[in-house]
């Protein structure tokens, strides 16, 4: 699988919030812990906004891919990292609607018509497929995965499938010019919260 992952580093805006707030160390800890997972999930959800938008399809069925993840990291001498981690294999064209069979070819809802293509299921799947005769075609030397043994073999089809880098890539490039405004305003609510109402109900 190709997978894209971008870190992005906000360790040096912490370590300085940290030197402003060392009388305080633990309850600035747990506010910038806090701050980094609604970070995490604000990120996910505005690159599935954006990929979404760009693939014409619904983000509760783009989220049902699970292509799109968000996790914090630790690295050298403590520093903090939010990585954002999108798996780009291409997905297969009958996922984003309902695709029907026409003289011409197949069309998948009202995003895509695929010329000449055609609907098959294959033996091992769910659904039909969206597949397409392939020009030039010749056979390939491959290893049976029943018998193990070595001959030519494979089929003069190919399957339609919707890449994903460039819409990945874009996402990531719409996400980075807000990704630290938004960081900068989630841990000013979360140092509120921690000192001026947490840090007041742990001394009741």
């Amino acid at each position: 699988m190709l997978i894209e992952k971008i870190s992005l580093e906000v360790s040096e805006e912490i370590e300085i919030l940290e030197n402003l707030f060392k009388a305080a160390p633990e309850v600035t800890e747990k506010a910038l812990n806090r701050t980094m997972v609604k970070l995490g999930k604000w990120s996910e959800v505005q690159v599935l906004r954006v990929m979404a938008r760009d693939l014409e399809i619904r983000q509760s069925k783009l989220k049902e891919f699970g292509r799109i993840r968000t996790r914090l990291a630790s690295g050298y001498k403590d520093s903090k990292y939010l990585v954002v981690w999108i798996g780009t294999d291409p997905i297969g064209a009958h996922n984003f609607g309902r695709a029907t069979q026409r003289a011409r070819g197949v069309q998948v809802g009202r995003r895509a018509f695929y010329q000449s293509a055609f609907l098959m299921k294959p033996v091992n799947a769910e659904r039909s497929l969206i597949f397409e005769r392939e020009e030039n075609w010749r056979h390939k030397w491959r290893k049976s995965k029943v018998s193990g043994r070595w001959m030519w073999m494979g089929l003069p089809i190919f399957s339609h499938k919707v890449p994903l880098y460039n819409t990945a890539i874009m996402a990531l490039r719409e996400l980075e010019p807000k990704i630290f405004n938004h960081f900068a305003k989630v841990l000013h609510q979360e140092l509120n919260y921690a000192f001026k109402i947490e840090s007041r109900k742990s001394n009741r």
